[in-house]
């Protein structure tokens, strides 16, 4: 990387630092990341580019080093080239709520939350951040969820569950083995449906 024979550009930097992350080396990414913002200093065309800067914030955010996600969430926007886009910036920010919750920051994460559900940032449950807001959720309760979840008012939550559920012979299972174009009209007015196998017993929904 230090050769006077050999020029190594951003593109080329970025690649090394994917590919330390792809085989689970984040200190050989991190490496790197250093050579570069320490090369950047005498060029500007070598400064990262925000891609980088959110991989390696995954990385962290997965062990839970809440103060690397953070800091790499700062120095993201003076220290990155290129325009920053608004999916980025909300990936940066849910990058920081599972780092959080990945530290045991129930707290913070949960603040984490709210200021995305309060900035109206809509996500899917089975993205990424939808699971880390349903660990949120699940380790605030209901008292202090940043979802405010609605609970009828026919339902106390000190019920066993046996009281609202429906016993499995009422809900009618289907056989494992049935065709699914023989039974499609059941899926009209039932969303999910017990599977039986031969022996009655329940192999899935």
């Amino acid at each position: 990387m230090k050769s006077s024979l050999v020029s190594i550009d951003r593109t080329a930097y970025t690649a090394m630092a994917d590919a330390f992350l792809a085989c689970g080396s984040i200190d050989g990414a991190l490496c790197i990341f250093g050579e570069i913002i320490k090369q950047a200093g005498d060029n500007k065309d070598l400064r990262p580019k925000p891609h980088l800067y959110l991989s390696i914030m995954r990385a962290f955010a997965t062990i839970g080093d809440f103060d690397m996600v953070r800091r790499l969430k700062e120095r993201m926007w003076p220290d990155s080239v290129g325009s920053i886009s608004r999916s980025a910036k909300q990936e940066a920010d849910e990058l920081l709520m599972e780092a959080a919750i990945n530290n045991n920051q129930v707290d913070v994460a949960r603040r984490l939350l709210r200021r995305i559900v309060n900035g109206k940032e809509h996500f899917s449950w089975r993205s990424r951040v939808g699971l880390v807001a349903l660990k949120v959720e699940t380790l605030s309760g209901f008292t202090n969820s940043p979802l405010r979840p609605h609970v009828f008012p026919q339902i106390l939550l000190n019920d066993p569950v046996e009281k609202y559920m429906i016993p499995f012979r009422e809900s009618r299972p289907l056989g494992a083995d049935l065709i699914l174009e023989n039974v499609a009209m059941r899926f009209l007015k039932d969303s999910a449906v017990p599977l039986v196998n031969d022996w009655g017993s329940c192999v899935g929904i």
